[in-house]
Protein backbone atom coordinates (compact mmCIF):
# COMPACT_ATOMS: atom_id res chain seq x y z
CA UNK A 1 0.00 0.00 0.00
CA UNK A 2 1.40 3.37 -1.00
CA UNK A 3 2.26 5.19 2.21
CA UNK A 4 2.93 8.91 2.64
CA UNK A 5 4.93 10.15 5.63
CA UNK A 6 4.06 13.80 6.18
CA UNK A 7 6.97 16.03 7.17
CA UNK A 8 7.62 19.76 7.37
CA UNK A 9 10.40 20.23 4.85
CA UNK A 10 13.43 22.22 6.08
CA UNK A 11 12.35 21.82 9.69
CA UNK A 12 15.23 19.88 11.25
CA UNK A 13 13.21 18.04 13.89
CA UNK A 14 10.43 17.08 11.50
CA UNK A 15 12.95 15.96 8.87
CA UNK A 16 14.77 13.79 11.44
CA UNK A 17 11.55 12.27 12.76
CA UNK A 18 10.37 11.50 9.23
CA UNK A 19 13.61 9.69 8.44
CA UNK A 20 13.22 7.54 11.55
CA UNK A 21 9.64 6.76 10.54
CA UNK A 22 10.70 5.96 6.98
CA UNK A 23 13.38 3.59 8.26
CA UNK A 24 10.83 1.82 10.47
CA UNK A 25 8.62 1.20 7.41
CA UNK A 26 11.30 -0.64 5.45
CA UNK A 27 10.04 -4.09 4.48
CA UNK A 28 6.65 -3.34 6.06
CA UNK A 29 5.00 -0.47 4.13
CA UNK A 30 5.76 1.04 0.70
CA UNK A 31 6.57 4.42 2.20
CA UNK A 32 7.82 7.74 0.86
CA UNK A 33 8.15 11.25 2.28
CA UNK A 34 5.48 13.86 1.61
CA UNK A 35 6.17 17.58 1.97
CA UNK A 36 3.36 18.83 4.13
CA UNK A 37 1.66 22.19 3.92
CA UNK A 38 3.05 24.70 6.41
CA UNK A 39 2.36 28.38 7.14
CA UNK A 40 4.84 29.48 4.44
CA UNK A 41 2.99 27.50 1.74
CA UNK A 42 -0.51 27.85 3.19
CA UNK A 43 -1.52 30.76 0.98
CA UNK A 44 -0.69 28.76 -2.17
CA UNK A 45 -2.76 25.75 -1.10
CA UNK A 46 -5.57 27.91 0.28
CA UNK A 47 -5.95 29.43 -3.18
CA UNK A 48 -6.33 25.94 -4.63
CA UNK A 49 -8.74 24.70 -1.97
CA UNK A 50 -10.83 27.74 -1.14
CA UNK A 51 -12.17 26.64 2.23
CA UNK A 52 -13.68 28.76 4.97
CA UNK A 53 -13.90 27.43 8.54
CA UNK A 54 -16.82 25.08 9.05
CA UNK A 55 -19.76 26.67 10.87
CA UNK A 56 -19.99 25.69 14.55
CA UNK A 57 -16.52 24.18 14.55
CA UNK A 58 -13.24 24.09 16.41
CA UNK A 59 -11.75 25.79 13.34
CA UNK A 60 -13.78 28.91 14.15
CA UNK A 61 -12.18 28.96 17.59
CA UNK A 62 -8.70 28.66 16.10
CA UNK A 63 -9.42 31.55 13.75
CA UNK A 64 -10.48 33.76 16.64
CA UNK A 65 -7.77 32.68 19.08
CA UNK A 66 -4.46 32.81 17.24
CA UNK A 67 -3.21 33.23 13.67
CA UNK A 68 -0.28 30.95 14.48
CA UNK A 69 -2.49 28.09 15.63
CA UNK A 70 -5.08 28.75 12.90
CA UNK A 71 -2.43 28.52 10.18
CA UNK A 72 -0.92 25.35 11.67
CA UNK A 73 -4.30 23.62 12.03
CA UNK A 74 -5.44 24.60 8.53
CA UNK A 75 -2.10 23.44 7.10
CA UNK A 76 -2.60 20.07 8.78
CA UNK A 77 -6.12 19.77 7.40
CA UNK A 78 -5.00 20.55 3.86
CA UNK A 79 -2.41 17.76 4.05
CA UNK A 80 -5.30 15.33 4.41
CA UNK A 81 -7.28 16.90 1.58
CA UNK A 82 -4.29 16.70 -0.78
CA UNK A 83 -3.71 13.05 0.04
CA UNK A 84 -7.40 12.16 -0.14
CA UNK A 85 -7.32 13.50 -3.66
CA UNK A 86 -4.14 11.49 -4.31
CA UNK A 87 -5.96 8.36 -3.12
CA UNK A 88 -8.79 9.00 -5.57
CA UNK A 89 -6.29 9.71 -8.35
CA UNK A 90 -4.38 6.46 -7.69
CA UNK A 91 -7.68 4.58 -7.28
CA UNK A 92 -6.20 2.42 -4.53
CA UNK A 93 -5.88 2.56 -0.75
CA UNK A 94 -3.11 4.69 0.72
CA UNK A 95 -1.76 5.28 4.23
CA UNK A 96 -1.45 8.74 5.81
CA UNK A 97 1.37 8.73 8.38
CA UNK A 98 2.64 11.65 10.45
CA UNK A 99 6.37 12.09 10.99
CA UNK A 100 6.35 10.98 14.64
CA UNK A 101 4.69 7.60 14.01
CA UNK A 102 6.75 4.40 14.14
CA UNK A 103 5.95 1.24 12.17
CA UNK A 104 5.90 -2.01 14.17
CA UNK A 105 4.00 -4.46 11.94
CA UNK A 106 3.99 -5.10 8.20
CA UNK A 107 0.91 -4.35 6.12
CA UNK A 108 -0.78 -7.67 5.28
CA UNK A 109 -3.55 -6.48 2.97
CA UNK A 110 -6.39 -6.92 5.42
CA UNK A 111 -9.60 -5.66 3.75
CA UNK A 112 -11.33 -2.60 5.20
CA UNK A 113 -14.15 -0.39 3.98
CA UNK A 114 -13.35 3.34 4.09
CA UNK A 115 -10.88 4.37 6.81
CA UNK A 116 -8.70 2.23 9.05
CA UNK A 117 -6.93 3.53 12.17
CA UNK A 118 -3.48 1.94 12.25
CA UNK A 119 -2.45 2.94 15.79
CA UNK A 120 -5.60 2.69 17.90
CA UNK A 121 -4.12 1.81 21.31
CA UNK A 122 -1.11 4.11 21.00
CA UNK A 123 -3.35 6.95 19.85
CA UNK A 124 -5.77 6.66 22.78
CA UNK A 125 -2.85 6.31 25.19
CA UNK A 126 -1.51 9.80 24.35
CA UNK A 127 -1.14 12.34 27.16
CA UNK A 128 -3.76 14.58 25.56
CA UNK A 129 -6.40 11.95 26.46
CA UNK A 130 -5.20 11.26 30.01
CA UNK A 131 -8.35 12.80 31.53
CA UNK A 132 -10.38 10.14 29.67
CA UNK A 133 -8.26 7.21 30.85
CA UNK A 134 -11.01 5.59 32.94
CA UNK A 135 -13.32 5.47 29.91
CA UNK A 136 -10.58 4.32 27.56
CA UNK A 137 -9.55 1.51 29.95
CA UNK A 138 -13.07 0.04 29.63
CA UNK A 139 -12.88 -0.34 25.84
CA UNK A 140 -12.90 -3.91 24.51
CA UNK A 141 -10.62 -3.52 21.49
CA UNK A 142 -11.26 -6.96 20.03
CA UNK A 143 -8.92 -8.50 17.46
CA UNK A 144 -8.40 -7.97 13.75
CA UNK A 145 -10.33 -5.33 11.83
CA UNK A 146 -12.88 -3.87 14.24
CA UNK A 147 -15.60 -1.24 14.17
CA UNK A 148 -14.70 2.06 15.81
CA UNK A 149 -17.77 2.28 18.01
CA UNK A 150 -16.36 2.65 21.54
CA UNK A 151 -14.73 5.99 22.27
CA UNK A 152 -15.20 8.97 24.59
CA UNK A 153 -14.19 11.32 21.75
CA UNK A 154 -17.58 12.62 20.61
CA UNK A 155 -18.15 15.45 18.12
CA UNK A 156 -20.45 18.06 19.67
CA UNK A 157 -20.24 21.02 17.34
CA UNK A 158 -21.68 21.17 13.79
CA UNK A 159 -25.12 19.44 13.78
CA UNK A 160 -24.35 17.32 10.70
CA UNK A 161 -21.55 15.49 12.51
CA UNK A 162 -23.00 15.75 16.02
CA UNK A 163 -22.55 12.51 17.93
CA UNK A 164 -19.89 11.14 15.61
CA UNK A 165 -16.88 9.48 17.23
CA UNK A 166 -13.81 11.53 16.35
CA UNK A 167 -10.38 10.23 15.40
CA UNK A 168 -7.90 9.88 18.30
CA UNK A 169 -5.46 12.05 16.37
CA UNK A 170 -4.44 11.40 12.78
CA UNK A 171 -0.90 10.01 13.15
CA UNK A 172 -1.54 6.79 11.24
CA UNK A 173 -4.49 5.71 9.15
CA UNK A 174 -5.25 4.04 5.84
CA UNK A 175 -8.00 5.14 3.49
CA UNK A 176 -9.71 3.68 0.43
CA UNK A 177 -10.84 5.70 -2.60
CA UNK A 178 -14.41 5.20 -1.36
CA UNK A 179 -13.53 6.74 2.00
CA UNK A 180 -11.53 9.55 0.41
CA UNK A 181 -14.43 10.48 -1.87
CA UNK A 182 -16.80 10.50 1.08
CA UNK A 183 -14.56 12.82 3.12
CA UNK A 184 -14.04 15.11 0.13
CA UNK A 185 -17.82 15.26 -0.38
CA UNK A 186 -18.17 17.17 2.91
CA UNK A 187 -15.75 19.97 1.96
CA UNK A 188 -18.61 22.25 0.96
CA UNK A 189 -19.15 22.60 4.73
CA UNK A 190 -15.66 24.10 5.12
CA UNK A 191 -12.52 22.99 6.92
CA UNK A 192 -12.30 21.72 10.48
CA UNK A 193 -9.52 20.44 12.73
CA UNK A 194 -8.53 17.15 11.10
CA UNK A 195 -9.31 14.76 13.95
CA UNK A 196 -12.71 16.43 14.39
CA UNK A 197 -13.59 16.41 10.69
CA UNK A 198 -12.78 12.70 10.45
CA UNK A 199 -15.47 11.08 12.55
CA UNK A 200 -17.98 8.25 12.29
CA UNK A 201 -20.61 10.59 10.85
CA UNK A 202 -18.30 11.76 8.03
CA UNK A 203 -16.76 8.39 7.12
CA UNK A 204 -16.92 4.70 8.10
CA UNK A 205 -14.09 4.18 10.60
CA UNK A 206 -12.54 0.87 11.56
CA UNK A 207 -9.30 0.06 13.36
CA UNK A 208 -6.72 -2.71 13.40
CA UNK A 209 -5.67 -4.62 16.50
CA UNK A 210 -2.79 -5.46 16.78
CA UNK A 211 -1.81 -2.02 15.53
CA UNK A 212 0.62 -1.32 12.70
CA UNK A 213 2.08 1.90 14.11
CA UNK A 214 2.94 3.28 17.53
CA UNK A 215 4.92 6.22 18.97
CA UNK A 216 8.59 6.04 19.92
CA UNK A 217 9.53 9.75 19.89
CA UNK A 218 8.09 12.76 21.79
CA UNK A 219 5.25 14.59 20.06
CA UNK A 220 6.58 17.77 18.40
CA UNK A 221 3.07 19.34 18.64
CA UNK A 222 3.51 21.15 15.34
CA UNK A 223 -0.24 21.39 14.90
CA UNK A 224 -0.10 24.01 17.68
CA UNK A 225 2.17 26.23 15.60
CA UNK A 226 5.48 25.95 13.82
Amino acid sequence: MKTFIVRVKNNEKSENYAQVCLKSCEGKFDAELFDGVNPSTLEYWSNIYKLEPMAQSRAIGHQLASKKIHDAKKSCFLNHVILWNKCVELNEPIAFIEHDAHCINAWDNKPFDELLILNIKSALNQKVFRSLKNQIDKIDFGFGICEYKQSPLVFKKNPKFHGGLMMPGTAAYAITPKGAKRLLSHLHMGWEQSDYYINTKSVHIQYANPEYFTFKLPNLQMSHGI
